[in-house]
């Protein structure tokens, strides 16, 4: 029996490595022998400093001591080896270095707790927030009360003004009579904010023959208000009509609409003089017969900058600010596929002068 007691001892086998010896024979636990020379290391000379620990990965039965550096450590990486593979059943699993020890075990721990509280905040905010009856509904404005209000009626001016004030889930209904087919510019606005109106025209027999919504970016450039005022270029036959105008939301809110009949006309094939207000617009209307690619050419009579914007009879709006910008060429020039009926022309002024153009329309040949 040996005298020997049981410990670490050099390995008999002349490695540069400790190896147990259990008080009786020599074990298959075995540890690397620290260099006991005061020298300066770090992790650029791992390697030179430990050129056995490259097999250590290759030993199964080598008994480390965390953190200590592996096949993974890299000369510029001081915080330690780089994570290696595990291989669990056959699995290859990446991070084992985290969660192989405590703090990455506890932090890892810490993300599945943080994970777990948002999911239950999440579904909380589900279940419970978002279905409290005390919650105002969002999708109207405070003063808004759809399905409710008076009926406001009225005139509604077909050449002039008309004001009136629409309650909370109420609407506005003005008499329109008119003697001769007509198409009316009719520009409303409302009292700002958040109101967002709508322009509908009814027959005698309350069948809508005419709406409008938003007039959109371009429009409020060429001639302001808000987006979401409607403006509309009806062509109505003789006969009365029911001009009704409402809020989106049912909200409370004021309005102002401007209507006139447009009376300047340009022919196909021939051109026409328009004079452009200061801070307005000039409006026209062309009878288009055939379907087909039209060409709007507007020529400013001097120096100004002039814009042009078409309403078709399907609805459709477009817009042409300068034909040729960075060639100094500002004239607009509108040339698009038309459908047959009246085409409304707009033309504004890009500063807001006063200024006289020379339009001209041309069809398919």
């Amino acid at each position: 029996m040996s005298e020997r007691e049981a410990g670490w001892y050099p390995d008999p086998t002349g490695e540069n490595q400790e190896r147990f010896w259990d008080g009786d024979s020599w074990t298959e636990y075995y540890a690397p022998i620290v260099p006991s020379d005061e020298q300066e290391h770090g992790a650029g000379t791992a390697r030179e400093d430990y050129p056995y620990l490259a097999e250590l990965n290759h030993r199964p039965d080598v008994m480390v001591a965390p953190g200590t550096a592996g096949d993974g450590w890299l000369a510029n990486q001081p915080w330690g080896p780089a994570a290696q593979p595990r291989d669990d059943d056959g699995t290859k699993v990446f991070g084992a270095g985290v969660r192989g020890t405590p703090g990455g075990t506890a932090a890892v721990a810490s993300l599945v707790v943080l994970a777990v509280l948002v999911v239950a905040g999440l579904g909380w905010w589900l279940v419970s927030g978002r279905n409290d009856p005390d919650d105002p509904d969002m999708s109207n404005p405070p003063t808004a009360s759809p399905g409710s209000g008076a009926v406001v009626t009225g005139t509604f001016a077909a050449d002039g003004e008309t004001s009136e004030t629409i309650e909370a889930g109420g609407r506005y209904e003005g008499d329109l009579s008119l003697t001769e087919q007509t198409t009316l510019a009719i520009d409303v606005r409302g009292d700002g904010g958040a109101v967002d109106l709508t322009l509908t025209v009814q027959d005698d027999a309350g069948d809508e023959v005419y709406s409008s919504d938003d007039r959109g970016r371009d429009l409020v450039d060429m001639l302001d208000g808000t987006s979401l005022d409607p403006f509309g270029v009806p062509t109505l036959e003789a006969g009365d009509y029911t001009v009704v105008l409402e809020d989106v939301n049912g909200a409370t809110t004021s309005f102002t609409a401007t209507s006139a009949p447009i009376t300047d006309e340009v022919r196909i094939g021939s051109s026409a003089t328009a004079n452009v207000p200061a801070d307005g617009a000039w409006i026209g209307l062309v009878q288009v017969a055939d379907e087909g690619e039209y060409t709007v050419d507007v020529r400013d009579d001097g120096s100004e900058d002039p814009m042009l914007a078409t309403l078709d009879s399907e609805g459709r709006e477009r817009m042409n600010d300068d034909r040729d910008y960075s060639g100094d060429d500002y004239d607009p020039q509108l040339v698009a596929p038309m459908p047959s009926g009246p085409l409304v022309l707009i033309v504004t002024e890009w500063a807001g002068d006063a200024t006289s153009v020379t339009i001209s329309v041309t069809g398919p040949a």
